[in-house]
Parts: structure tokens; sequence; C-alpha cells
């Protein structure tokens, strides 16, 4: 559960835990984990010269590991879009 690295990543895996605590990832399905993963990751992107695209993505259930391929990591990037938008939507209503 949540995010985990040894050495040089484990600072941002703290920093990925901490963004997304709020979220109640380990209350939802695990598409809605690797939705937030993606985020993380984007976020890091943006603010971290040390993470950057591509990404490779894998999810971890009791089933075994599996890892995202392209279009389902496009796909993913198509749920984030529409979870970003969302959310401003949101905030734009919210002192209405």
């Amino acid at each position: 559960i949540g995010f985990h690295a040894v050495g040089s990543g484990a600072a941002m895996a703290q920093q990925a835990g901490a963004l997304l605590a709020h979220f109640r990832m380990v209350e939802r399905p695990v598409r809605y984990g690797v939705a937030g993963v993606l985020r993380v990751l984007e976020a890091l992107d943006y603010t971290s010269s040390s993470v950057g695209a591509p990404f490779d993505i894998a999810r971890i259930t009791p089933a075994g590991v599996d890892h995202l391929d392209d279009d389902e990591i496009e796909q993913t990037r198509a749920d984030v879009k529409r979870w970003t938008e969302m959310e401003q939507a949101v905030l734009d209503q919210l002192y209405d």
C-alpha cells in the first residue's frame, strides 16, 4: 500500500505519498491508484528535474504484477485529464 523506494527515489516516493494521502486511494479500486500514480508522476515531472517521461507503471495485486503497456498508460492519462478537469470545475464553483 502506498509508494516505496530505496535510495535516491525514496524522497520522491515520500512526496508521492504525501500528495495522494487525502485522496484515500487505499479505499478505492486499483484503477484509481494507477491514475493517482500517473498524476503524481506527472506532477513530479513538472517539479523535479530527476523525474521525467516516459513512465513505466505496474499494478501489483494479489494476482501478481502487471506492467501497463503504452495504450493502457495513454488511457490512464485520459482518465487523469478528466479527473483534473472535473476538479477544476468544482473549484471554479466553490465560492459561487
